[in-house]
């Protein structure tokens, strides 16, 4: 093959390059075009095949992903994510509709706050992403400022009502130029600490079955399985309404990475499920509260009634979750106020309904102005 020959195959080579370049960029351009206002940006948007989401602005910077069954925080602790910030983001994304397309150059970006994070340093936007399961992006957009005069709930109701699409929030895509107000208003930030879930337990109290103290017992013998001490008697129920509701939604002030249990007091939470939660605590005088907690499971007392597949597969979830706890949860401590703290290490004293006096109820005071006589007054 000589010189001419093979130079005429390599400009027919990049010539078809070129077409199929031109080809691609025609068909993004005319999908643009083709977009009117108060259409879906992203048509078909798999929203329950999302596995993982980045934010990130010139602050900072979070992914949430999923492992397993859960969501998680990947700052180096994997702490469980708060979920319902997931799904409401989610759900804007899915419903995120055309609006005014804003015809402004590069150099406008900042104004709008529409500019990538990674390319300015001052009034950028938050470039959020989400991923498929196999790595590719099926969103990608810088969320901008509102076009709100304030940002008070009265305002976003307002902003809501208008029938015109292109009244909420900036946005671009990150593969366009132009920028467009959308109705949506996203509520979201790259902050990790917000995204972390605080609630280190969340139990159903009607759950509860064994509760172990430092020096008491409390099982679920009673009517409607009411918590009992081994004797049979009622503890205070006002106690036990503080240490059950603790219990049901125990929230984390901070969280510091430790790999052994606090020593010190215990509390052991049994649950109907077989899943158990021992709380391991510690508390300095005029310092910080610390608590751990490490999950387990014990497989509930069937008696001898055969084991049936569903409570087989209830086991084995319980066990999973147990396991799962652990992995997120188990190498932390906690710090909690000492409110918390003290409801949740009560002692058997504290538990117990106050003793009666055997002394009879002193007297009250006469009312000296009972003894006085009427006096009868003299007919003017």
């Amino acid at each position: 093959m000589n010189a001419k020959t093979t130079l005429i195959l390599l400009l027919i080579a990049l010539l078809g390059l070129g077409g199929i370049f031109a080809y691609k960029e025609y068909k993004k351009l005319s999908a643009r075009s083709e977009r009117k206002l108060g259409d879906t940006i992203y048509k078909d948007y798999p929203v329950n095949d999302i596995t993982k989401v980045t934010l990130k602005n010139n602050k900072s910077e979070v992914t949430i992903e999923k492992e397993g069954n859960f969501w998680v925080v990947k700052d180096g602790s994997n702490f469980r994510a708060k979920y319902s910030m997931l799904a409401n983001l989610l759900a804007e994304i899915y419903a995120m509709k055309a609006g005014q397309v804003i015809n402004v150059r590069k150099s406008g970006y900042q104004k709008m706050s529409v500019a990538d994070p990674d390319e300015v340093t001052t009034n950028a936007g938050l470039r959020v992403e989400t991923f498929l399961p196999d790595g590719k992006k099926a969103s990608s957009f810088i969320l901008g400022r509102t076009k709100m005069h304030s940002t008070d709930d009265e305002m976003t109701a307002r902003a809501f009502s208008v029938e015109s699409l292109f009244v909420g929030q900036y946005v671009r895509l990150t593969d366009e130029e132009k920028p467009m107000l959308v109705r949506n208003i996203f509520r979201v930030n790259a902050d990790p600490k917000d995204w972390r879930d605080p609630f280190i337990l969340e139990l159903k109290k009607d759950e509860i079955f064994r509760i172990t103290g430092q020096d008491y017992l409390l099982t679920a013998a009673g009517e409607g399985g009411e918590l009992l001490f081994e004797d049979g008697t009622k503890p205070n129920s006002g106690a036990l309404l503080r240490l059950t509701g603790t219990l049901s939604r125990l929230e984390a002030q901070e969280v510091a990475e430790t790999g052994e249990d606090l020593s010190g007091i215990y509390l052991k939470v049994e649950l109907m499920s077989g899943l158990n939660y021992t709380l391991y605590g510690k508390s300095a005088d005029g310092g910080d509260s610390l608590l751990s907690v490490k999950a387990s499971f014990t497989a509930p007392d069937r008696g001898t009634n055969e084991v049936t597949r569903a409570e087989k597969d209830a086991d084995l979830k319980a066990a999973d979750e147990a396991n799962q706890y652990n992995e997120w949860y188990g190498r932390f401590a906690y710090k909690v106020d000492k409110a918390t703290f003290q409801k949740l290490f009560i002692n058997e004293e504290g538990l117990k309904e106050p003793e009666k006096s055997d002394k009879p109820e002193a007297e009250k005071p006469a009312n000296p102005f009972d003894a006085l006589e009427d006096v009868e007054e003299d007919d003017a």
